[in-house]
């Protein structure tokens, strides 16, 4: 017994000897790899040294045993190539890491790993696999409870859908963040995360929102400096805000708060010289919302400067701005041809580097004033808007199919680690015989949910069809009198007058004076009485405003629960005078049913009416991108027989192309 004892305690003695000298070999080779990576960044030397001295570590580690400590190792070395630029090295080191994290089932380090190859898709900017990644990476760090990360990867994911154009999703991704993000003490990460939802709502046009979020992430600012943040850095975060701060004013066109806010950046310290970028930027912007306040002095200076150095630096989306800034401000001096020169040269560029905003915007201005290829603009005007909706749209599908993806590999991985089996079916029958039930009752109360709103929209529809009957009946009545009480004034009263005036010449009179002043007196009545007579014969809409300031009546009181935009583009060649009162009534009256039937059933998110002169002749153009419908089904609408009625009154050609998910588009020429 004695013998056995001794030699399980000479075993134990042995092993004991064995890990402490395994402990100090590890221990020295983590300092051996520290003091490599710490000597080579006090290195001068070269990039082709520093890669060399990279491959020497990464191949020491990768042979050596698969810890923690090894894999924490061998990321500083991935950030070493990233830092260097050798992006495929990095790429190679990190998805080793990832396969010595997951034999060794180490949640944390398969997340990092995950986070890095997210990072290196973003780089380079192939968005959905860095989207993809950060999900992934998303979800193990919620896993392991690691509030910073899990906050960091919501916010990249964010941006992400931010750049990709899903501001909606952007907005929602932000807030996520932030519900971690404000647990921790990272104060940069939740100003980034304040100004990336101040974005988003800035393009969903909630301004007043957007603006309260750049003044927290403001706040955030002066807390950097406090904690002795790099000054440069906080330098450009200040310039950054303020600059966007300017544009959600500019959109809301308060140019005088936007202009304060650009002079507020244009003032930081030595802008101009150490930042030539951001001053280029703010230059152009404040020189725009001059021009749009009415203020002309020294606008083409200040143009012509920011083009400059954007030209100097080779930055294109500024080059595109300053032109097409450049060109509208021509276009207030009346110089067109100038003015067109600059943005068409913008819209080129801009097709070029495929910057969507700046096409839409160059191809609107063309339209508006470019008289001989008006029609070709505008076409493409239309054309390219509904190509960028859809590819937005794609987009949008594409990232909720890799965030679905996502959540479907994790429920996966979830049910192949579960150990028993039987308890998965038993709970899985009850969820689905519970889930079963839960659908029926939800359909049966959808079902009485549905035919009751169809029932209300039946009933909607029934008195929209006789308040328009009784519209008509009271406009054929008061058309009616009017012509009435024209025909009395003209056929009646002036034949009276006419008849005394005529008995008066033929009189003789002692006063030839007297008799000459009655004579033009019953002239000027006459005159009076078939002035009102004519003006009786026109419609009461156009007597104090033109069709063109009707028309923008309309369009901006437009409002429903789509949050449908609408725009509006008047050819200003187009000679009113000689259309007539009817004719411009039944122009009105197209556009307003139009407006209507987009309103009522189009879901669209852009809406654009135009009128466009086309040599002798005027076109109406009404484009939706909402869902469409199938014209062979609704042909018989009364709408679209309104329309059809008063386009065969106007003497004019109606064409109506719609289909289902393409919009719709209405087109009279006359």
């Amino acid at each position: 017994m004695k013998t056995i004892l001794r030699i399980i305690f000479f075993i134990n003695l042995f092993l004991l000897i064995i890990s402490c000298q395994k402990k100090k070999e590890n221990i020295a080779s983590e300092n051996r790899v520290k003091i490599l990576l710490k000597n080579y960044d006090l290195s001068s030397s070269i990039g082709n040294y520093k890669e060399k001295t990279l491959d020497t570590v990464s191949l020491y580690l990768l042979k050596h045993k698969n810890d923690s400590i090894n894999r924490n190792l061998l990321f500083k070395v991935a950030n070493k190539y990233y830092e260097l630029n050798k992006y495929n090295k990095y790429l190679k080191l990190t998805l080793k890491v990832k396969e010595f994290a997951l034999k060794q089932k180490d949640t944390f380090h398969m997340a990092k790993s995950l986070y890095f190859l997210g990072e290196y898709y973003e780089d380079k900017a192939q968005l959905d696999s860095s989207f993809s990644y950060y999900s992934q990476s998303e979800k193990l760090y919620r896993n392991v409870k690691d509030t910073l990360n899990s906050g960091r990867t919501a916010l990249y994911k964010a941006g992400i859908l931010f750049d990709s154009g899903n501001f909606t999703e952007s907005e929602i991704g932000a807030i996520n963040a932030l519900k971690f993000l404000s647990k921790t003490n990272n104060t940069r990460l939740v100003y980034e995360s304040y100004t990336l939802l101040a974005l988003s709502l800035k393009e969903l046009n909630n301004f007043e929102e957007s603006l309260k979020y750049f003044d927290l992430a403001l706040n955030q600012l002066q807390r950097l400096e406090k904690e002795d943040y790099p000054k440069d850095k906080l330098l450009k975060s200040r310039i950054s805000c303020f600059n966007n701060i300017g544009r959600v004013y500019e959109k809301q066109k308060n140019y005088k708060q936007a202009i304060l806010f650009y002079e507020k950046g244009l003032a930081l310290q030595d802008l101009k010289l150490n930042y030539p970028k951001s001053y280029a930027m703010l230059l152009d912007n404040m020189a725009y919302s001059k021009m749009k306040e009415g203020d002309f002095k020294d606008i083409d200076k200040l143009l012509f400067e920011s083009l400059k150095i954007s030209d100097s630096m080779d930055i294109a989306q500024g080059i595109v701005s300053s032109k097409i800034n450049i060109g509208e401000y021509y276009l207030y001096k009346n110089d067109t041809i100038k003015g067109l020169s600059y943005i068409t040269e913008g819209f080129k560029l801009a097709k070029k580097i495929e910057a969507g905003p700046f096409i839409i915007r160059s191809l609107k201005l063309l339209t508006e004033n470019d008289s001989k290829n008006k029609s070709y603009y505008s076409n493409l005007y239309v054309k390219v808007n509904d190509s960028i909706q859809n590819v937005e749209r794609i987009t949008r599908n594409k990232f909720a199919r890799i965030a679905y993806e996502t959540d479907q590999i994790e429920e996966k991985n979830e049910i192949l680690s579960q150990k028993n089996t039987n308890i998965i079916l038993g709970s899985g029958i009850i969820i689905i015989f519970l889930g079963v039930f839960f659908a029926l009752y939800r359909l049966q109360s959808k079902n009485k949910e549905l035919q009751f709103i169809k029932e209300q929209q039946e009933a909607n529809e029934k008195i929209y069809q006789l308040m328009l009957a009784q519209q008509s009946e009271t406009e054929h009545a008061r058309n009616e009198e009017r012509n009435r009480i024209a025909m009395e004034l003209h056929d009646g009263i002036i034949n009276s007058v006419f008849t005394t005036r005529f008995n008066l010449i033929q009189l003789e009179s002692n006063s030839p004076s007297k008799k000459q002043e009655l004579i033009n007196e019953l002239e000027k009545t006459e005159q009076e009485i078939r002035r009102v007579s004519h003006d009786l014969t026109q419609n009461l809409l156009f007597e104090d405003k033109s069709l063109p300031e009707i028309l923008n009546s309309l369009v901006d009181s437009q409002q429903n629960k789509y949050n449908t935009k609408f725009d509006l583009s008047v050819d200003k060649y187009i000679d009113w005078s000689v259309i007539t009162g009817a004719n411009k009534i039944h122009i009105y009256r197209i556009i307003q049913e139009a407006i209507q039937n987009s309103n009522k059933y189009s879901e669209a998110e852009r809406c654009f009416i135009m009128l466009l002169k086309t040599g002798d002749k005027i076109t109406i153009r009404i484009w939706d991108n909402g869902i469409g419908f199938n014209t062979e089904k609704v042909r018989h609408g009364i709408g679209l027989k309104n329309i059809k009625d008063r386009a065969k009154i106007l003497k004019g050609e109606l064409k109506l192309n719609s289909s289902p998910e393409n919009g719709t588009t209405i087109e009279i020429v006359f």
